[in-house]
């Protein structure tokens, strides 16, 4: 889904974070026009972002729907190749377009 200024998240992207804080988010994602699902890697439990609905508020804002169906606003950094976000318990986490 592309925003106002032409960013786009579509495509699949894998997650290139290793620190144990970003277990709960999957080893893939897969983004489509307004939904995404989640990919959990080998050994991985439950992923907080497991398939649902998303959108660019902003170049720089990202609203996911959760796990629990609760709509989640992350401060992102998008460039063609990655995004990286900070979520609330401060860990960094890096996906690198696929």
């Amino acid at each position: 889904m592309a925003d106002k200024h032409g960013q786009s998240m579509v495509g699949t992207w894998t997650k290139a974070t290793a620190a144990a804080c970003a277990d709960k988010y999957p080893a893939t994602l897969t983004f489509s026009t307004g939904t995404y699902r989640g990919t959990r890697g080998e050994g991985q439990g439950m992923v907080w972002w497991d398939a649902g609905i998303y959108r660019l508020e902003d170049s720089e804002t990202l609203v996911v729907g959760t796990a629990t169906d609760e709509l989640v606003t992350y401060r992102i950094s998008l460039h063609p190749d990655r995004f990286e976000f900070t979520d609330s318990e401060s860990c960094h986490v890096i996906y690198r377009r696929a």
